[in-house]
């Protein structure tokens, strides 16, 4: 069965109406349902999981199986083994049929205004209204690419991390992986089995293995609360002054090989060459930018909720604007905030606000 689609021509007062329908918006669609509310998850693909779908063909989560469900409803994949994006999407997708979540596709909001109490929610097909709304857009929503002056040269083909699918995209000749998270990590690892690949980064990259004296660290992760740890805390305060953790040992090995060349942060380019902060240089036939996204919130036009520069202003996700909450962003509450291992705690804490 799939997600429910309704009429464009309807335009109730909703109790509550949630802008994004990925991990966070459906395990917030579950809670309300569990509420009886009057609810509507709005999400701009065309297909629930299309995110997850469209991702590189490799992708493979470092989050074990056990750690990667929703609310009510099990991902069915064995425990010990980690998800590919496909079957995270599908899971997605199934997740939405089985509880019949009021998913409405091709909706991409423009505007979101509140008047008299009641927000109003512009799409380019019609205006929906409600009394509560929850930004469960997530962090990753504009790609970021730096700016340099001079660019690199007209002939280097550049993809986003985004945009990268499979090695076959890029030319012959040597590439530039620009950005070491774990995505970064696994992309310049495929790359390096059929080019050269030169890695930069501004911080020497840091590594976890999967497993420890036998267990997922997600398991002493949860066991411990560390996942768990609010921001303010001592070990949260500490976790976020350190450098993001890469799951896995395959780019240390590779690095240790000298299969694969780790420069410093780039510095400039001086056409056709790159040249890194250490003083070296090189040119290069093609580069990938993993360096992550940026938040775009232009559309959200509601006094009091965004900071000056732009970002969400809440706490634990609670907005200082009556009947406004975000959900899904990163360290919202916790590490675990922005992954599927949080979403359904972190929605089961707005659920109980909302109500």
């Amino acid at each position: 069965m799939q997600p429910t689609h309704l009429s464009s021509t309807e335009s109730p007062v909703y109790d509550a109406l949630v802008i994004g329908a990925g991990q966070a918006g459906l395990a917030m669609g579950y809670y309300l349902q569990q509420q009886d509310k009057r609810f509507l998850l709005l999400d701009k693909n065309k297909a629930v999981g299309q995110s997850w779908a469209e991702r590189y063909r490799s992708l493979r989560l470092f989050t074990p199986a056990a750690y990667c469900h929703l609310p009510g409803w099990p991902l069915s994949s064995p425990n010990g083994t980690y998800p590919t994006k496909d079957q995270i999407a599908t899971y997605l997708q199934e997740y939405a049929r089985h509880f019949q979540l009021p998913v409405l596709l091709n909706q991409t909001v423009s505007a979101l205004t509140k008047n008299g109490g009641i927000f109003q929610v512009q799409t380019q097909q019609q205006v929906f209204q409600a009394r509560q709304v929850i930004i469960a857009t997530g962090p990753f929503q504009t790609p970021f690419v730096p700016t340099f002056s001079p660019a690199p040269a007209s002939g280097i083909l550049q993809l986003h991390s985004s945009a990268y699918q499979e090695p076959g995209q890029l030319p012959p000749g040597k590439v530039l992986v620009v950005g070491a998270g774990n995505s970064g990590a696994q992309i310049t690892v495929e790359l390096s089995q059929t080019h050269e690949v030169n890695l930069s980064v501004r911080k020497p990259p840091r590594f976890s293995s999967l497993r420890k004296l036998g267990k997922s660290v997600f398991w002493w992760a949860t066991k411990t609360g560390a996942i768990f740890a609010p921001p303010h805390s001592f070990l949260g305060k500490k976790m976020l002054r350190q450098t993001d953790v890469i799951y896995g040992r395959e780019l240390e090995q590779a690095l240790q090989k000298k299969s694969i060349t780790l420069r410093p942060e780039l510095s400039r380019f001086n056409v056709p060459e790159a040249l890194f902060q250490d003083g070296s240089n090189t040119a290069f036939s093609s580069i990938v930018w993993c360096t992550g996204f940026q938040s775009d919130y232009s559309w959200l036009q509601v006094k009091n909720a965004l900071d000056p520069g732009g970002q969400p202003l809440h706490q634990e996700g609670i907005s200082p604007v009556a009947g406004l909450f975000y959900l899904g962003l990163q360290w919202q509450r916790s590490r675990s905030s922005a992954l599927l291992l949080g979403a359904g705690r972190d929605a089961h804490f707005l659920a109980q606000r909302l109500a």
